[in-house]
């Protein structure tokens, strides 16, 4: 079997609970290097899993012996500079969402992979979510015929263990690039509706000031078909709340847990898996498995999933959406 040589770039929450401890157990990866800028977290991290170097910048793993690809856990705002230094010395990248703060620096990743021939994959999880998956197999199927509305949303309370996704230079944004964009991908994803034609969007400050903390949108596509986003980190829920309502002309079909709606005869039938696994358990395997396809991808096993090119579409939209919001009007994108 085929080792992959991993750099680790970014060493908060997420790495520490999720990429190391699943990096760490898979076969076929080699961890070779931790990169933060706090170097004493990178080495007590190093030291638990058994990483041979440690450093502040990913300049100064690169060059490594076996070193084939890095995976990027930081803040927003080191994505687009890490993840062009990985390319431009030949590295295959996984960099978690959002891929950049903008259209232009996800642009230059682009250009920058296609000139150098390497996989770059976009942390996006949710794809590999049984109930997303049984999503589109149903749709694809064509089980709840043509569909033409779409509403879905993620609905959460901000965590207060990373601060700058409040703060627009480090983000990008708000509740829109941290959650909204997720809930976007998850629609272009599953439902082969063509191209976003007009967005409409409306964003709140009600608990942070330089960024929005909730989004109300409609994407209207050049199919006729109609989606509704709604995503907050601010709305009064006690707990969380993802979820996509999906309606066609034969049926409906929703998420969170999967089921299927259809009427027969006078009657609606309502059909839904029977095992349902505990949220937690299906939350880590869905970036086990993510993680698995990236390093697959990037030994030429299989394409890459979540591609840069798909992540292009996902920040054009985001874009007009924030226009949208600023200029109180629907906007049309070109």
């Amino acid at each position: 079997m085929q080792t992959l040589g991993i750099v680790l770039v970014g060493a908060g929450n997420i790495a520490q609970n999720i990429h190391l401890p699943v990096l760490a157990a898979m076969a076929g990866v080699r961890l070779i290097a931790i990169v933060d800028k706090q170097l004493s977290k990178a080495r007590i991290l190093a030291d638990r899993y058994g990483i041979p170097n440690v450093a502040r910048t990913v300049d100064d793993v690169l060059g490594l012996p076996g070193v084939d690809a890095v995976v990027v856990t930081t803040s927003t705002d080191a994505h687009a500079s890490v993840t062009l230094a990985a390319i431009a010395a030949g590295k295959h990248v996984f960099v978690e969402r959002p891929i950049a703060r903008t259209l232009d620096e996800t642009t230059a990743i682009r250009t920058a992979a296609a000139e150098a021939d390497v996989t770059v994959m976009v942390g996006m999880n949710h794809r590999f979510r049984p109930d997303v998956v049984q999503l589109k197999n149903a749709v694809e199927r064509g089980d709840i015929g043509s569909v033409f509305y779409v509403k879905a949303g993620w609905v959460k309370q901000r965590s207060t263990d990373a601060r700058w996704l409040a703060q627009a230079d480090k983000s990008g944004g708000g509740v829109l690039v941290d959650l909204g964009i997720v809930v976007l991908d998850m629609i272009l994803h599953v439902f082969n509706f063509g191209r976003v034609r007009s967005v409409t969007c409306s964003t709140f400050h009600h608990e942070t000031k330089s960024v929005e903390d909730v989004v109300v949108a409609m994407l209207t596509f050049d199919s006729g078909a109609v989606a509704t986003i709604e995503t907050s980190w601010s709305l009064m829920r006690a707990e969380d709340l993802y979820y996509c309502n999906v309606f066609g002309k034969k049926g409906s079909a929703f998420i969170n847990p999967f089921k299927l709606v259809k009427r027969v005869g006078n009657e609606f039938q309502t059909t839904m898996p029977t095992a349902q696994k505990a949220q937690l358990s299906i939350y880590r395997k869905t970036y086990e498995t993510e993680l698995k396809h990236f390093m697959n991808s990037a030994k030429g096993l299989v394409p890459p999933v979540s591609t840069v090119d798909e992540a292009v579409d996902r920040m054009k939209v985001v874009e007009a959406l924030y226009a949208s919001a600023e200029l109180k009007r629907e906007i049309v994108i070109p």
